[in-house]
C-alpha cells in the first residue's frame, strides 16, 4: 500500500525473514564492520562534516573485507518493486532495475548525512538488523519551505497537529517513519534524507544495519 510523505510516494512491506540467509549476511557485515567501524569512502577529502559509519558505497572490491553474497535476497527485492509498481498507472508497459548499492552499519554515536540518490528513479532500504525501540530510523528532508514557517506563523495549528500520523508529514520539516526490522521502505531518489546520531548508550552488540538498492525504469 503506498503512502505519501510531504506528498511524494513510500511504499513500506516485510520481508519474510526465513526466505533469506539472514545469519550469514548479518554475521558478515558485522565482521567487516569490526575491521574498520568507519568504512567510508563516500566523501570527498574537503567535505567539512563526514559521516560516521561504517559501509560499502565506492569500496566493493576492497580486499581486506568479506564480499558479502546477497543473492537470496535478490528475488525477495524484486518482488517487492514489483508490488510497490502496482501502485501506479503508467502509459505503458516497462521494465525495472534494480543494484545493490550499499549496506550501512552503525552503533553508538554514529550518523549518516542528509543525502539523495541522483543516479536512479526510486531507492529501497531495507532494514535487515533494526530495533526500533533503540534505533533510531532514516529521516527524511521536506524540501517546501513553507515547512520552517507554518510552526511560527500557525502556533494553534501546531499544537493540533499529530506527528506520529503520516498524513501529516507535510507539517514537518522533517519526518521518520515507524520501521521494524525486515521492513523495505522505497522512496523517490530525489528525497534528501540522513541518518541521525545513533543513542550513545547503545552496546557493541547493538549495530543497525541495511541494505541500500537504487531502482530505475526503462
Amino acid at each position: 500500500m503506498i503512502k505519501q510523505i510531504f506528498g511524494f510516494p513510500v511504499f513500506i512491506e516485510n520481508i519474510n525473514n526465513r526466505l533469506y540467509k539472514k545469519k550469514e549476511i548479518i554475521k558478515d557485515i558485522e565482521y567487516n564492520y569490526n575491521k574498520d567501524k568507519t568504512r567510508n569512502n563516500w566523501e570527498s577529502s574537503d567535505t567539512v562534516k563526514k559521516s560516521n559509519l561504517h559501509h560499502a558505497y565506492n569500496d566493493w572490491n576492497n580486499v581486506n573485507f568479506k564480499n558479502i553474497d546477497f543473492t537470496s535476497l535478490v528475488p525477495l527485492y524484486k518482488k517487492s518493486i514489483a508490488n510497490f509498481f502496482e501502485n501506479f498507472s503508467f502509459k505503458k508497459t516497462f521494465n525495472f532495475k534494480f543494484n545493490i548499492t550499499n549496506y550501512t552499519c552503525m552503533t553508538s554515536n554514529q550518523y549518516m548525512k542528509s543525502h539523495y540518490h541522483p543516479d536512479s528513479d526510486f531507492t529501497a532500504v531495507h532494514y535487515i538488523k533494526f530495533n526500533n525501540k533503540i534505533h533510531k530510523p532514516t529521516l527524511f528532508k521536506n524540501s517546501s519551505n513553507s515547512s520552517q514557517f507554518i510552526k511560527a506563523l500557525r502556533p494553534k495549528l501546531n499544537n493540533l497537529i499529530d506527528m506520529s500520523d503520516i498524513k501529516n508529514s507535510w507539517f514537518f520539516e522533517n519526518y521518520s517513519f515507524d520501521i521494524k526490522e525486515d521492513d523495505i521502505c522505497i522512496t523517490p531518489s530525489f528525497l534528501f534524507h540522513s541518518v541521525p546520531i545513533q543513542d550513545t548508550k547503545l552496546n557493541h552488540n547493538d549495530k543497525r544495519i541495511t541494505v541500500v538498492l537504487n531502482i530505475s525504469v526503462e
